[in-house]
C-alpha cells in the first residue's frame, strides 16, 4: 500500500468515525478501533477538522457513545473546538446532564475551562436555562460561580439578563455556605451596574421582588454605578408604564424613602380622587337607563321636534299682532291695495303690525330667535331619522345641546313676543313683572345645570375611552 493510499485509507476511517458520532453508533465505532487502536490519536493531526467527534456525540445527547470515547481517550474532555469550546461546553448548553457528569467524571477542570468568550460551562447552562446541569456543576466545582465572563458578567448577571428567575433562586441558596455574597453586589465590567440595577433596567418585576428579599442583598438599594446612579435613580428616568410604577412601589416601601408624610398626603390624595370619581360616578347615574329607553325616546323626540318646527313655522305666518288686513284704506285701485299714510311708509296686507309698531329690537328679535328654533327642530328631526343608533354618545350629545338650543330659543321667541303684545298698564304691574323675570332666571338656572351634566357625561366618555386605548398600546408594547 503506498503513502497516497494510506492516507485515503485514513481519510475514509476519519470519515466513518465522525459519521458515527452524528448517529451514536456505539457498533461502529468499537469495530473502527479493533482495526485500529490509534485512531482517537490521530485526531488531533487532521487540522481539517473542526471538533472531535467527542464534542459531536456530547451535543448531540449520545450517552453510550460518550462513554466509549472517554474509555479509550479521557483527554478528549478538554479538546477544544474552533471556538475553543470544550465537549463540556456543548452539553450543557444543550441540557445533557448525564453526559456532563460523565464528561465530569473524565476530567473535572473541563468545568473551569473558558472558550474564546471567556464563558465556562456553567454560564452557558445559566443563559440556557438548564437548571439541572447548573446543579451539578455546581456540585462538581463550586469556586466556578466565582469565573466572569469577558464583559465582567457573574452568574447573578447572566441569571438577569437572560431572565433565568428560577435558577437564579438556587444559585443563591446554593452558594450560600460557599461564601459567594460578594457576587450578589458585584458590578459588571460594563458600567457597574449590580443586578438589581439590570433587573430595573429589564424592568423584571419578579426579580426586583425577590432580589429585594433577600437578607443579605440589602445594600443593592444603595450601591451606586459609574454614573453614580443608585437602582432607584435608574427607575426614576425610565419610561413611565404599569411595571415601572409596580418597581416603583416596591423601592419605596423597601427603603424607607416614603416618609410618614408623604403617606399621609398620599392618602389625602387617595381620598381626593375617590371623592372625584364618586361624584363623577354619581352624574353618570343620573344619565343610566335601562333596556332600550333611548331608542323608546326616538319618536317622542321626533314628535317633539317636529311639534316645535310647526308652532315656530305658524307663529311666523301669524306674528304678534296678526298681520295688516285688505281694505285698510278704502282705497281699491292702489297697487296690492297697499296704502301710505303721512309716514310716508307703505303698509301692505299680510305683512305683520308690531313690525311697523316696534320698528326697533323686540321685532328683529322675535324673528331671530324663532327662526334659531324652527332650524334646530329641524336638525334634531333630521339626526332622529338619520339612522344612527341612539346608543352613541356623541349623537346624545349633539341631540341634548339642538334641544337645549331649540326650548331656549323658543322661549325667547315667547318673551320678545310677549314684549310687543303685553299693553302698558300690564309692564307696569310688578306681580307681572316679577313672574316674568322668577321664570327667565328659573329657566337660565335649570338650562346651565343641564348644559354641564350632559357636558361632562360627554367628558366623561371621552376620557374612559381614551384611557382604554393608552392602556391598549400600553400591554400592546411591553
Amino acid at each position: 500500500m503506498n503513502i497516497e493510499t494510506a492516507h485515503d485509507h485514513e481519510v475514509d476511517k476519519m470519515r466513518v468515525l465522525y459519521d458515527a458520532s452524528y448517529k451514536g453508533c456505539v457498533s461502529t465505532l468499537n469495530s473502527l478501533l479493533q482495526e485500529d487502536p490509534g485512531l482517537l490519536y490521530k485526531i488531533s493531526s487532521q487540522t481539517i477538522l473542526i471538533e472531535t467527534p467527542l464534542h459531536i456525540s456530547a451535543s448531540h445527547g449520545h450517552l453510550d457513545f460518550t462513554k466509549t470515547l472517554l474509555s479509550h481517550k479521557p483527554e478528549l474532555a478538554l479538546e477544544r473546538n474552533y471556538s475553543q469550546s470544550t465537549p463540556l461546553h456543548l452539553a450543557s448548553a444543550e441540557g445533557h446532564v448525564d453526559i456532563v457528569k460523565q464528561l465530569l467524571e473524565a476530567r473535572e477542570v473541563a468545568c473551569m475551562v473558558g472558550d474564546q468568550e471567556g464563558r465556562i460551562p456553567l454560564h452557558y447552562a445559566v443563559i440556557r436555562g438548564r437548571k439541572d446541569v447548573v446543579l451539578e456543576l455546581i456540585r462538581a466545582k463550586a469556586e466556578s460561580s466565582k469565573i466572569l465572563d469577558h464583559l465582567g458578567k457573574t452568574i447573578f448577571h447572566l441569571c438577569v439578563t437572560y431572565n433565568q428567575l428560577e435558577i437564579l433562586k438556587e444559585l443563591v441558596n446554593k452558594l450560600d455556605t460557599h461564601g459567594t455574597h460578594e457576587l450578589l453586589i458585584k458590578g459588571d465590567l460594563d458600567g457597574k451596574n449590580t443586578i438589581l440595577h439590570l433587573a430595573i433596567m429589564l424592568k423584571q418585576v419578579e426579580t426586583v421582588m425577590y432580589l429585594l428579599s433577600i437578607p443579605k442583598a440589602k445594600e443593592l438599594v444603595r450601591l451606586k454605578n459609574d454614573m453614580d446612579l443608585t437602582a432607584y435613580d435608574i427607575l426614576k428616568r425610565s419610561p413611565r408604564d404599569f411595571k415601572t410604577l409596580e418597581i416603583q412601589v416596591m423601592l419605596m416601601e423597601y427603603s424607607g424613602i416614603r416618609t410618614e408624610n408623604n403617606r399621609i398626603s398620599q392618602i389625602r390624595r387617595k381620598k381626593k380622587r375617590n371623592c372625584l370619581i364618586g361624584i363623577l360616578k354619581w352624574i353618570g347615574g343620573w344619565f343610566r337607563h335601562k333596556g332600550d329607553w333611548l331608542e323608546e325616546m326616538r319618536g317622542n323626540l321626533s314628535l317633539v321636534s317636529t311639534v316645535i318646527a310647526s308652532i315656530t313655522f305658524q307663529s311666523l305666518i301669524n306674528p304678534p299682532g296678526g298681520p295688516i288686513q285688505q281694505g285698510l284704506s278704502g282705497l281699491s285701485n292702489a297697487p296690492l291695495n297697499c296704502t301710505t299714510l303721512y309716514d310716508n311708509e307703505s303698509y301692505c296686507p299680510g305683512e305683520a303690525v308690531s313690525s311697523f309698531r316696534f320698528q326697533g329690537s323686540a321685532f328683529s328679535e322675535y324673528v331671530i330667535c324663532n327662526t334659531i328654533s324652527f332650524m334646530s327642530s329641524l336638525s334634531v328631526t333630521l339626526l332622529l331619522f338619520s339612522g344612527v343608533s341612539m346608543k352613541n354618545k356623541a349623537l346624545i350629545w349633539l341631540l341634548s345641546i339642538g334641544m337645549c338650543v331649540t326650548l331656549t330659543t323658543l322661549a325667547l321667541a315667547y318673551v320678545c313676543a310677549l314684549a310687543m303684545v303685553m299693553p302698558r298698564h300690564l309692564q307696569q304691574n310688578n306681580a307681572v313683572s316679577m313672574t316674568i323675570e322668577s321664570a327667565i332666571f328659573a329657566w337660565c338656572g335649570l338650562l346651565g345645570l343641564i348644559m354641564v351634566l350632559i357636558t361632562l357625561r360627554l367628558i366623561i366618555w371621552s376620557v374612559k375611552k381614551f384611557v382604554r386605548a393608552i392602556r391598549k398600546f400600553v400591554h400592546r408594547w411591553n
